[in-house]
């Protein structure tokens, strides 16, 4: 098989199972905002955002660095899991027990109760984190999604049923998580065995190999989660609780193309690319962006156009903020695709310093905005999302067009044509919704199977013309993949 065919039956597994786990913690989330209070739910993001602040304050790099230099031999798979826990373990232990600290200034007063469930959650993640590479460095991605898969429906079974059943409150999401970690990682070591972690002779000059490859990469991965999640922190603090609730709902909702489609198939990029030669790659990232963008981008328009009706359906009246609030971050899945294929060249040629500028440029473009937009409200404010990733990724894109050569209209082409599309889409599902309302169907339940059902319907005919030739490129990689 193929590499390009490897990849592509690696991107169905990671997208189905992904999908399929996340539409049943969908189902959860949207339940639990009747059993637990926008309040609630803000303090726990705020826990779960300092636990994965530390965690990637110790992360320098080391996933990368298993999937492009891992293969070389077991000197640098057994120094990079060593480094990477140890680091893990003290990172994460110290900012356990900081909660106190903290609850003042992000109006959080429950944050200490919270704060050490999520860290441990967080390190048991990182023990099975070098093993989880392997499993993509070898494009094993079948065993990656079911262990990813299992972990999210136990966390989704378990955090309601705690919540439903226990007044344990916020507790409930906090165990869900620790039992999703533990599974997970559980599975990920049963897939890989314990035979990697074979012991070898300890070298400093492997260390600081690792770091060398490492700490750029790893500045930017921390840049990089401070702009998905420390924007949670900056509301708490701006707005109070009660609307990072809002906001972090909206966001997770926004975020579902992005993550559960655009992010597995980024998975599977590093370990393709990194087999292919270099002039491949220029034209692997012209192709897989297209296809991302294809993909991604009429889930994320669909899900904005859609938001009024969803969330007056699946949400009570406490949580109804969270619509306008969804609309305005719905963009955020148009534009971080946009991105990650390139970032994904970049990686599999090392340059990870680039990688860390570009990620510090959009984190100072997030934050000046956030303060700038902040007088206005916070439904303002969350246009600072879409505004700083749109920003990164168009510099982006400019750079590896400048420096690399690679050819310019190919690459907006590809994520102009999907859009054009998405654009129809979305006109047609307002039209419909408009017309239903002028005919005196208002019902919410009567409402989103129709927008829904207009907007893909519309979404297809309109890809097939506008982007013919990626549309095409999908569906034969579909039928490939689905027929092995």
């Amino acid at each position: 098989m193929s590499i390009g065919e490897r990849a592509a039956r690696g991107a169905i597994w990671s997208v189905g199972a992904s999908v399929g786990a996340r539409a049943l913690g969908l189902i959860g989330t949207l339940y639990m905002t009747r059993l637990l209070a926008p309040d609630v739910v803000g303090e726990v993001a705020a826990a779960a955002v300092l636990a994965q602040t530390a965690s990637w304050l110790t992360h320098w790099g080391f996933n990368q660095y298993m999937i492009v230099h891992g293969p070389a031999g077991a000197e640098q798979t057994y120094h990079c899991a060593v480094v990477n826990f140890v680091l893990a373990l003290i990172g994460i232990g110290a900012v356990a027990a900081t909660g106190s600290l903290f609850a003042p200034v992000f109006n959080a007063p429950d944050l200490a109760a919270f704060l050490p469930g999520m860290a441990l959650s967080v390190l048991i993640r990182r023990a099975g984190a070098v093993a989880d590479k392997i499993l993509v460095r070898e494009m094993k991605f079948r065993e990656l999604a079911i262990a990813n898969g299992a972990g999210e429906i136990l966390f989704t079974l378990s955090a309601v049923t705690l919540a439903a059943t226990t007044d344990l409150g916020g507790q409930a999401i906090v165990i869900g998580n620790v039992l999703q970690a533990a599974v997970t990682t559980a599975l990920i070591l049963r897939a890989t065995g314990m035979g990697w972690l074979e012991r070898t002779p300890w070298r400093w000059e492997r260390v600081r190999e690792i770091v060398r490859f490492g700490a750029p990469l790893g500045v930017a991965q921390v840049f990089n989660f401070a702009t998905r999640y420390w924007d949670n922190l900056a509301f708490s603090a701006y707005f109070g609780t009660r609307v990072v609730g809002h906001y972090n709902m909206a966001y997770n909702l926004a975020d579902i193309p992005a993550v559960q489609v655009g992010e597995q198939l980024t998975s599977v990029l590093l370990p393709a690319m990194s087999n292919l030669g270099p002039e491949e790659r220029k034209a692997a990232v012209v192709r897989s962006t297209a296809l991302m963008a294809l993909a991604v981008f009429p889930l994320a328009t669909g899900l904005g156009a859609i938001a009024p009706t969803l969330i007056d359906l699946l949400l009570n009246d406490e949580w109804q903020g969270v619509a306008p609030l969804l609309t305005v971050l719905s963009v955020l899945s148009v534009v971080r695709p946009m991105a990650w294929g390139i970032t994904t060249y970049l990686a599999s040629h090392s340059r990870t310093r680039t990688i860390m500028v570009l990620e510090a440029f959009k984190l100072v473009l997030l934050f000046g905005c956030i303060v700038a937009l902040a007088p206005l409200g916070p439904h303002w404010t969350a246009g600072a999302v879409g505004i700083a990733f749109g920003v990164q990724a168009l510099a982006a894109m400019a750079l590896v067009v400048r420096t690399d050569g690679i050819p310019a209209a190919p690459l907006i082409g590809g994520f102009l044509r999907p859009l054009a599309a998405c654009g129809v889409m979305v006109a047609a599902v307002i039209g419909a919704r408009e017309g239903l309302v002028e005919l005196g169907v208002t019902a919410p339940v009567a409402l989103l199977p129709v927008e829904i059902g207009v907007g893909v319907v519309s979404y297809i005919a309109a890809a097939l013309v506008l982007a013919p030739a990626t549309s095409h490129d999908f569906l034969r990689q579909l039928r490939r993949a689905l027929k092995r």
